[in-house]
């Protein structure tokens, strides 16, 4: 074993991913079967955006391939928040849902708290934050950390990408993301490079919406359960009231994100 060493991520602090050589090694998560299956199908297919599967190590951790690029991280900096990446991204999730839309893995394995609750006709990724996202020269080229994945409609990882990269909410209290993005612009840079179709333009903005809902419900169902991690990270992000004000900048700007989707 060469040396580890250990990368930001994971929900585990204490056992975090690490890097050995040109691997990654990660704890399994409840889904890696599922997770498993599924980054063996996109290798099998062609699919060049995802690591590799190749095995578990002795400590019981999944082995994967190593990804060469950067990765950003909070908060984001300018050349991963372009219009470019952006279309980058937007093309590359439409690249993996037509992948996994021939998968015929396990049904049963699924990480399904943060995912689709209707379910739908591919694999989504589900985690779609730009920390999951890597770079080169300012390109994306890759998705990693599919431990969220499930089945799902292709308009909810579409919804996902587009909340968390727009972003969509109220400017005053961003935080994150440079100042100067247009997150209604930007719902239609993504749209349009991901391949939707006009019409479903409203039907996008309806699954934002409903995305939006359930995840914050799940998170105060974590914090309703003492959940230490979520307690802290939601106070940080602005808790209900911070929500509460992104539910409405959406709201109000209904109409012009529906018109920037269809182009």
């Amino acid at each position: 074993m060469t040396h580890e060493q250990p990368l930001v991520g994971g929900m585990d602090a204490r056992r975090p991913p690490v890097r050995t050589g040109d691997t990654v090694r990660r704890p399994a998560g409840s889904s890696r079967l599922a997770v498993r299956d599924l980054l063996l199908h996109l290798e099998s297919v062609g699919f060049d955006g995802a690591p590799r599967f190749l095995g578990t190590d002795d400590q019981s951790r999944e082995v994967l391939t190593w990804i060469d690029g950067d990765v950003p991280r909070p908060p984001y900096p300018g050349w991963a928040m372009t219009d470019r990446a952006l279309a980058d991204l937007g093309g590359l999730v439409r690249r993996l849902h037509e992948a996994t839309a021939t998968f015929r893995g396990t049904t049963a394995d699924w990480s399904t708290e943060w995912s689709d609750p209707v379910g739908g006709s591919v694999i989504c990724h589900n985690d779609l934050y730009p920390e999951n996202v890597v770079f080169r020269e300012g390109r994306v080229v890759a998705l990693i950390d599919f431990a969220m994945a499930a089945p799902g409609r292709p308009l909810w990882d579409l919804a996902i990408a587009a909340e968390t990269w727009g972003p969509l909410g109220d400017p005053d209290r961003r935080d994150q993301h440079p100042l100067n993005l247009d997150g209604v612009a930007r719902f239609g840079v993504l749209a349009r490079a991901y391949g939707l179709e006009p019409e479903r333009a409203e039907e996008l903005v309806d699954v934002v919406i409903q995305e939006r809902a359930h995840a914050t419900a799940n998170i105060r169902a974590e914090i309703a359960g003492g959940n230490a991690s979520w307690i802290r990270h939601w106070a940080d992000a602005g808790g209900d009231e911070r929500a509460a004000a992104d539910d409405a900048w959406i709201a109000r700007h209904r109409a012009a994100l529906i018109r920037s989707a269809r182009g």
